[in-house]
């Protein structure tokens, strides 16, 4: 009898073994000629594997895409997941952390790293701007690239404290151009005679920015404004391994538009309508999951975060206009136009207007 009882166990448990649940680990890079990586394959639940991450000379390891630092690193398998190692250039990033993994032609010379997220600000607390003083107010970029102040920018004003993200042209605070100006006189801004490029007009050149990606200070002229012809460059002409530049895309519940860097895979998502001026923003719907693997392989998302007239806010998730640093006409100044059926680097826009800002930093 007691033989019986064994065999029925016996069988029991290779049965519920043979029927335990398997799952997929995918481990990618976020550029394989930056390091490779190794843990891949089908795994059953409740597996303990080790995943890691190997750096090729000249780069560096400095985490996966949900910010472990750990290699190697331990997985407990639960379901199908994939782990994205974000290699970086060896003395790229600030505090020796990425600022932004992705590297984007805007010339046929220059490539830049965007900044992690729209710029924001603040009337409370002091920074420090070119030339060493230290005024009043904080800037910051958004702590995620989806990130939009929305309706809020209606507080506009030098005793609001809470954050705006909508701002004239050229008012980094310079020659008392301050973020939170209203004024409709549109040679009010910049010096309103001129490009602003280079200048400390210029949001990046004039100000210390604090970073929530690296948890540092960025100081003055770490940062820049794209010029008009470095963003027709990026969004029109310059030829990547995939074919693609952009798409128009939803991003965690946010209308905006995805910029791939150079080297980006079409294997990491499928984008849909890509390179389609005048694709809806419903094209590519991508959840937060999706987009952490994406970020990490260096994409950029500018949130469609609307316009600012005097204290009025108008087309939150409609429209996506940015600022670039080129003058246009005493009253306009260019810049890069998202909405429903266009998509335009080279548009003009009031200066008095408040629209959204998205810095870059030059890669040497």
């Amino acid at each position: 009898m007691k033989r019986v009882i064994l065999l029925v166990v016996a069988v029991a448990a290779i049965m519920f073994t043979s029927c335990k649940k398997e799952y997929t680990i995918t481990v990618q890079s976020n550029n394989e000629s930056w390091g490779s990586v190794v843990g891949s394959g089908t795994y059953a639940k409740g597996t303990v594997i080790s995943i890691g991450a190997i750096s090729n000379n000249g780069y560096k390891f400095v985490k996966w895409q949900d910010d472990n630092t750990d290699n190697p690193r331990s997985i407990t398998v639960e379901e199908n997941a994939t782990y994205t190692a974000v290699f970086v250039e060896e003395g790229g990033g600030g505090g020796g952390e990425p600022t932004s993994t992705g590297i984007f032609s805007v010339s046929e010379t220059q490539k830049v790293n965007f900044s992690p997220g729209n710029l924001q600000w603040s009337t409370t607390g002091s920074h420090a701007v070119a030339g060493g003083e230290i005024v009043a107010g904080t800037w910051r970029f958004a702590p995620n690239q989806w990130d939009v102040i929305a309706a809020d920018n209606r507080h506009i004003s030098s005793t609001y404290t809470g954050w705006i993200d909508l701002f004239g042209w050229a008012t980094s605070g310079y020659d008392n151009k301050y973020p939170y100006m209203t004024s409709t006189i549109e040679t009010d801004y910049g010096n309103g005679k001129s490009d602003v490029s280079n200048t400390n007009y210029d949001w990046g050149v004039y100000n210390t920015i604090y970073n929530p990606k690296t948890n540092t200070l960025d100081v003055p002229g770490t940062w820049r404004t794209l010029t008009k012809d470095e963003w027709t460059y990026l969004l029109k002409t310059r030829t990547t391994p995939s074919g693609i530049r952009y798409a128009k895309a939803t991003v965690n519940g946010v209308q905006g538009l995805i910029i791939v860097p150079d080297n980006w895979s079409s294997s990491i998502y499928t984008l849909d309508s890509a390179n389609y001026y005048n694709a809806t923003f419903e094209s590519n719907l991508v959840n937060a999951t999706h987009w952490a693997n994406m970020e990490a392989t260096g994409c950029v998302f500018l949130p469609a975060a609307g316009y600012r007239q005097k204290t009025s806010v108008y087309n939150v998730t409609l429209v996506g206009n940015y600022w670039s640093s080129t003058f246009y006409s005493s009253d306009y100044a260019c810049i890069l136009r998202i909405n429903l059926d266009d998509l335009e680097p080279a548009g003009h826009y009031y200066r008095s207007n408040g629209i959204s800002v998205r810095l870059v930093k030059d890669v040497k």
